[in-house]
């Protein structure tokens, strides 16, 4: 193994790792708020959902792929392949889908206080939740069943064009159009629910920026602490999303070029789409712990038990 490997590995393992345990104690702590209060509430569901699909691609992704680069053998069938690479496809839809269902939401509760229409959708959300969340997992299982189809655990590549090597697993696609028709499709729908996960996030800046204009005729005391609450709400979601937006946009640049320019698949840059992937799961605990008052009062009374 040499050093590039070593590097490598050490930094796909330390992602993964802070990532499984950033996610672990988030959810956790979610939990245990639910628990207290006896009940969850709806952006709360939503972010424990989040913290299970994001685990479950670390798990599919990062855990194998860093053990990998150390040379420990994690699969040995195809079926084993073709399982992991199947819930890894699904997770990332799912993390996606319940990224964008979080946003409208957010955006139906700043703004219900605008319109009876904005009310009636937020109470639909919050009465439909859980069909909701099924809706999603059905989608995303029913987009991603292309991803059990061409895995292996091993094969020649020569004469392989339209291969990704993961290493442990290897992805062979039969042709130019099945391959090119599949990451179009991929792209598409990751592309559509990105988009209305933003517009749904400008639309909640635009409401924030709003009401802070028309706070500007009340007492000092009451316009800071509204103040700090619009500030408080405004970079949790600007940060979600544009994290979110810069590396999605990272991994499907690279990916729109590999299916539409390029025949033979760069193992680096296969390695890179990977990581980038995994990067928003293992850093999304620590932005909603770091933004949630609840989450960090829970911590810290534990932490002083």
């Amino acid at each position: 193994m040499g050093p590039q490997d070593i590097l490598k590995g050490t930094i796909f393992s330390a992602t993964t790792i802070i990532g499984l345990c950033g996610n672990t104690v988030a959810l956790i702590f979610l939990l245990q708020v639910a628990h207290n209060e006896k009940k969850m509430m709806t952006n709360e569901v939503i972010l424990c959902s989040l913290a299970v699909s994001n685990l479950t691609l670390l798990f599919t992704l990062g855990l194998p792929h860093s053990l990998f680069v150390f040379t420990v053998k994690y699969f040995h069938t195809d079926l084993d392949c073709q399982v992991d690479l199947y819930l890894l496809r699904v997770s990332r839809v799912m993390a996606i889908g319940l990224t964008c269902l979080l946003s409208c939401f957010q955006c139906t509760v700043l703004a219900s206080s605008s319109h009876s229409c904005w009310t009636a959708l937020k109470a639909w959300i919050q009465r439909y939740l859980g069909w909701i969340i099924i809706f999603l997992v059905l989608t995303s299982m029913a987009s991603s069943i292309n991803s059990a189809l061409f895995p292996v655990i091993s094969t020649n590549l020569t004469n392989l064009p339209y291969t990704f090597n993961l290493g442990y697993c290897f992805v062979i696609y039969p042709d130019k159009l099945s391959f090119e028709l599949i990451g179009f499709v991929a792209f598409a729908r990751d592309a559509v629910l990105v988009i209305l996960m933003a517009l749904a996030s400008s639309y909640i800046l635009f409401i924030l920026f709003r009401h802070e204009k028309q706070m500007k005729g009340k007492r000092s005391s009451d316009r800071n602490q509204d103040k700090s609450a619009e500030r408080q709400a405004a970079k949790t979601l600007v940060t979600l999303v544009v994290l979110y937006v810069f590396f999605f946009g990272i991994d499907n640049v690279v990916w729109f070029y590999q299916i539409s320019k390029s025949n033979e698949i760069n193992h680096f840059v296969t390695n890179l789409r990977l990581f980038v992937t995994f990067c928003f799961p293992s850093l999304f605990p620590f932005i909603i712990i770091f933004f949630n008052q609840k989450l960090r009062d829970k911590m810290t009374c534990s932490g002083n038990k």
